[in-house]
């Protein structure tokens, strides 16, 4: 906004991307303990704890005189979004049913989109306010819904009752169970065993070094790979500098490029909503690979635009449709999978602790795209979309061979499905076995059809021989 920059908040394309990252760095340091944390005060707590955090850090933006004061803001409310984001995703995932536990997850993700786009038109609507005001009130706005939230927490949410469960509180979970889940046709009584929380795990308290047990390492490593993969797929670079492409596209004024910025955030919700209700329908796996390879090709056409210099005229109209086409494509495919598929399938003492291990990766690689992204767009227009096209077709290979689907499954089958070997590299070895099955065949074959005109040739060698002995 100009009247940022008036406010003496003039940045260059280095301190622009300091400010933003400053609270992913210490989201992705506090994100780290929060899932300790949560097994220990519980998951309702930690959201509330975090939230509270995330207002008092707005709210020293709000009145920040200066630069250095907007980063210690931006630090403090980053510590607070540590712990509340990962387990989010966490307590969705323990009060949902598998046939639904998709949708009810999804519904973070939607109210992600929906702040998105508020955020956007918010700043359309103060950026015409003279004063200083106009870039004070969205973070007075921010800080204002961060304490709802951190007071709504503990007065409307039940505790999670795995988490109840984990902590010998048998009885509050059953009642929790009740109350969150209507009863059958017969009105009988939900037991505990169809919420799948009984197990050789339930019990255990969440130690660092389980989090890498030769059993559960796998699905560590690939919940951290796909959180961080989301964020090289670019669409936090395009999120957070969207006012920035649309002037590189040719957009001009302040107001145009918020306008334009809304409606990136509008689409990026009606998207998100519609392809909910598809969640559990859909499968984790094909709409990882699929949403990787459409965005990846997506990209490869912006960098080629920007690349052969076809950017003016009507092809900035191409790159901002192909900007708009990418929101749709992410927020359709994998902004509903990575977070709850990297919950989902962790066991029940483990989940808080890889969720939020696995969160702080998200928010490491979305500093390290927050960082440089304005720099490395000052320094070339194509090469950060090369790099995106190759993050995301590399993460759509990794999880054709590596990602086991968990579409419908129970969170206790979910287990049998990594003790068996990787969905990929079972392709591959029936492919392969059919292919030396068939060859074995083919020299089967030919060995008998060899050893068949041997035995003529024999024959008929025999013949003549014979035949001469007779002369």
């Amino acid at each position: 906004m100009d009247q940022f920059i008036q406010s003496g908040f003039k940045l260059s394309p280095t301190l622009q991307g300091v400010v933003v990252a400053m609270i992913l760095i210490t989201s992705s340091i506090s994100g780290m303990f929060s899932g300790f944390l949560a097994d220990k005060i519980s998951r309702v707590y930690t959201m509330a704890l975090g939230a509270a955090i995330f207002c008092a850090g707005s709210i020293i933006e709000c009145v920040s005189p200066n630069l250095a004061c907007i980063l210690v803001g931006r630090g403090v409310a980053g510590v607070g979004e540590g712990f509340f984001l990962s387990i989010i995703a966490v307590y969705c995932v323990e009060i949902s049913p598998a046939v639904s536990r998709g949708r009810v997850t999804s519904i973070i993700q939607i109210a992600v989109t929906v702040g998105i786009a508020a955020g956007f038109f918010c700043c359309y609507g103060t950026v015409h306010l003279k004063s200083s005001f106009a870039w004070r009130v969205p973070f007075l706005i921010q800080a204002s819904l961060a304490l709802l939230y951190a007071i709504g927490c503990p007065l409307f949410l039940s505790f999670s009752p795995r988490w109840l469960w984990m902590k010998g509180r048998t009885s509050e979970a059953e009642e929790i169970m009740q109350s969150l889940h209507k009863r059958n046709h017969n009105d009988n009584i939900i037991h505990v065993e169809e919420w799948e929380i009984v197990g050789a795990d339930a019990g255990e308290r969440s130690r660092v070094r389980d989090i890498f047990r030769k059993d559960v390492r796998k699905r560590t490593i690939l919940a951290c790979f796909l959180m961080g993969m989301n964020q090289l797929s670019g669409i936090d670079g395009i999120l957070y500098y969207a006012p920035v492409l649309f002037s590189q596209a040719g957009l001009s004024a302040s107001t145009s490029k918020f306008l334009a910025s809304g409606v990136s955030g509008l689409l990026n919700v009606f998207v998100t909503i519609v392809c909910t209700s598809f969640m559990d329908r859909m499968g984790r796996r094909i709409s990882t690979i699929i949403g990787g390879i459409i965005m990846g090709c997506i990209i490869c056409v912006i960098g080629s635009i920007y690349a052969s210099g076809a950017d003016s005229g009507s092809g900035r109209w191409v790159i901002i449709v192909c900007l708009y086409l990418f929101l749709a494509a992410f927020g359709s495919t994998w902004a509903l999978t990575t977070r709850v598929y990297a919950s989902e399938i962790q066991p029940l003492h483990n989940r808080a602790a890889v969720s939020s291990i696995a969160n702080s990766c998200n928010q490491a690689v979305n500093t390290l795209v927050a960082l440089t992204f304005p720099v490395f767009l000052s320094s070339t227009a194509t090469g950060p979309y090369w790099l995106f096209m190759g993050c995301l077709f590399t993460t759509s290979t990794i999880a054709w061979v590596y990602m086991p689907e968990t579409k419908g499954r129970s969170l206790a089958s979910i287990e049998q499905v990594f003790a068996g070997k990787a969905p990929g590299l079972t392709i591959v070895h029936t492919f392969v076995s059919k292919v030396t099955k068939v060859t074995n065949l083919d020299v089967k074959k030919q060995n008998k059809t060899e050893i068949q005109t041997g035995e003529v040739f024999e024959m008929l060698s025999n013949r003549s021989n014979h035949s001469a002995g007779q002369n």
